[in-house]
């Protein structure tokens, strides 16, 4: 993604967060980067999850970006984090004019 998108979607995220408030944290991912091991761009609230700037989208996001073509949003889905805290997730892939995944909110 372009400086200008990353600065969008993370000021996207922090609105988003404020409104929500501090149990509700917000990701963004830089998938055209060259390691995307090292996606995180923007995170509000990280330490819901202990997320940080710099680490790599989850093993469902990896997945779908690999068979690019079948990924499709996911909304309101549960998931869980390592030490169980039971979470209600959204992904949102963010794509380009060719319709490909450049990044994930």
């Amino acid at each position: 993604m372009d400086k200008t998108a990353i600065d969008f979607y993370t000021r996207l995220a922090r609105g988003l967060a404020a409104l929500f408030g501090s149990n509700c944290e917000i990701v963004i991912h830089d998938l055209e980067s060259n390691d995307v091991e090292h996606s995180i761009v923007a995170i509000e609230n990280g330490y819901i999850t202990g997320r940080k700037l710099g680490d790599g989208p989850s093993q469902a996001v990896l997945d779908a970006i690999m068979g690019e073509d079948r990924a499709e949003d996911h909304i309101s889905y549960l998931t869980h984090t390592e030490d169980g805290k039971i979470l209600r997730s959204t992904t949102i892939y963010i794509r380009n004019d060719e319709d490909k995944i450049e990044g994930v909110f």
